[in-house]
């Protein structure tokens, strides 16, 4: 995993659009120590770590994970999903499970925190609308299943999480998924824990047996052994 550490806020993440400047306002940078970090510089670190990222060589690179503890209104978090995106292609993975499923895997490998609600939820919004876009561009005239946009809310629910890393680390909590065959997932409920080297404290409970994407939000906690998926 990749975490995006940063000196309190001052390298809190802004959009590429709608903030000309490093500040949204005085008072946020009063009262959150909220300065904006520039695309230029985004990229520039993202580019430190190419070995995190899909390539030509490796396209399916797309599973390793990010945290990113101050996460703001999502801008470093866009940019990790459109290079994810990039070699997530309807030609390698046709239109159909696989490719619904690749995405969903892009998208949950990545893990953010935020004190403020707003940027938790402008977060959400802007990582959602990295996969529309991509969906647009790739897919043409063709639409994703209604129960992969489901698996989009599911996973950014459980994935961009309001906290305070600084002070309530064990208060956060998050879900691993796992990927597994069939357009499945193996979730694991964590807790950030600064003494484990993976970042992720894994506590019970864990899910009994894999659950397909088109189930995640018919399945908030965890399954049981007897529990079916398709």
């Amino acid at each position: 995993m990749t975490t995006l550490t940063q000196t309190g806020r001052a390298m809190n993440s802004a959009p590429n659009e709608g903030h000309r400047g490093q500040i949204k306002s005085r008072e946020r940078v009063r009262d959150l120590a909220e300065v904006y970090t520039h695309h230029r510089e985004v990229n520039a670190m993202l580019d430190l770590v190419p070995d995190m990222f899909p390539t030509a060589e490796n396209p399916g690179n797309t599973d390793r994970k990010f945290l990113e503890p101050a996460c703001g209104s999502g801008n470093f978090l866009e940019e990790i999903l459109q290079r994810k995106l990039a070699f997530v292609t309807t030609e390698r993975y046709g239109m159909g499970q696989r490719y619904e499923h690749r995405i969903l895997r892009a998208l949950a490998s990545i893990y953010a925190v935020d004190i403020n609600d707003e940027n938790v939820e402008e977060s959400r919004d802007r990582l959602r609308a990295v996969i529309n876009s991509h969906i647009d561009n790739d897919m043409n005239t063709k639409a994703v299943s209604s129960a992969f946009s489901d698996a989009v809310d599911v996973i950014l629910t459980t994935n961009i999480v309001l906290g305070d890393t600084m002070s309530k680390r064990a208060d956060i909590t998050f879900v691993d998924y796992k990927a597994g065959k069939g357009g499945t997932f193996t979730r694991e409920w964590a807790t950030l824990d600064s003494h484990n080297e993976g970042l992720f404290a894994m506590f019970a409970p864990v899910d009994e047996t894999p659950v397909h994407y088109r189930d995640l939000l018919a399945n908030p906690g965890p399954t049981t052994a007897k529990a079916t998926t398709r």
